[in-house]
């Protein structure tokens, strides 16, 4: 058993092993049945964690101790892998799923910034947050199909099913290797993610052209983020010149 390996591509070469299709076209019940499914975000989310878990997991056990998935909605993260060593031994997996704004943008969020984050590091999360050594978002961009209702039908005829998804792409990165200095949409205290599909591909976040410094500053950056305006800072540079005049701030 190993304490370290290269977790993207392990899962990388799995997914490709496992050859999956993401033509997701319903339910079957015991009748043989088809329950088609629309582009409900929260549905597809829910289908993908499904379908990755079992993937996920067969390619990590020979590497990990035991492996851990959290039922809770709102406790982080999805999957909690348990590693030989002293503390911190955990890996945090979290599945996203995001569709296409345009051919070329797309977004996820990334957890809370205000929870597990923030010292006494337990709120929300399966483990204090210092015990985890790396934070991992397996994520899937897809484009919608238009005008997919939900209906029944056979699953003799799933050939004419038309799937509400398509064009699926997997993105497997550290969070704060595509991480933004913003919020994620709307009235949240989520991180946000790049939004340049180029950019998630490439791990090339906010945060990484500080090099080996940029998981240390992207925690440091939104431990402090402030949840309400007025904001002491909202951008990297706002940041830097705030850390600069108040060097000992946790």
């Amino acid at each position: 058993m190993s304490q370290q390996f290269d977790l993207r591509q392990v899962l990388l070469d799995s997914f490709n092993k496992t050859g999956v299709e993401w033509h997701i076209k319903g339910v079957v019940n015991g009748k043989g049945n088809l329950y088609t499914v629309s582009n409900d975000t929260k549905l597809i989310s829910k289908v993908f964690e499904l379908v990755a878990f079992p993937i996920i997991i067969e390619a990590v056990e020979p590497y990990i101790e035991k492996w851990e998935s959290e039922e809770r909605q709102t406790v982080y993260p999805d999957l909690t892998l348990v590693v030989a060593g002293d503390l911190p031994n955990k890996i945090a997996i979290d599945i996203k799923s995001t569709y296409r704004k345009a051919s070329n943008r797309a977004g996820f969020t990334l957890g809370s910034y205000t929870a597990y984050m923030r010292p006494p590091f337990t709120k929300n999360i399966r483990y204090p947050y210092t015990q985890y050594r790396e934070h991992w978002i397996v994520g899937f961009i897809y484009s919608r199909v238009p005008g997919v209702e939900p209906e029944v039908v056979n699953i003799s005829n799933i050939d004419k099913v038309i799937a509400p998804i398509t064009d699926v792409e997997l993105i497997i990165r550290e969070k704060w290797q595509i991480a933004s200095d913003r919020p994620g949409s709307g009235n949240t205290t989520n991180i946000g993610s790049i939004t340049e599909i180029e950019g998630l591909r490439e791990g090339k976040g906010v945060f990484t052209k500080f090099e080996e410094k940029g998981k240390e500053i992207f925690e440091d950056y939104w431990r402090n983020f402030d949840r309400n305006p007025p904001r002491k800072y909202k951008s990297v540079d706002e940041y830097l010149a705030w850390r600069k005049e108040h060097p000992t701030t946790s």
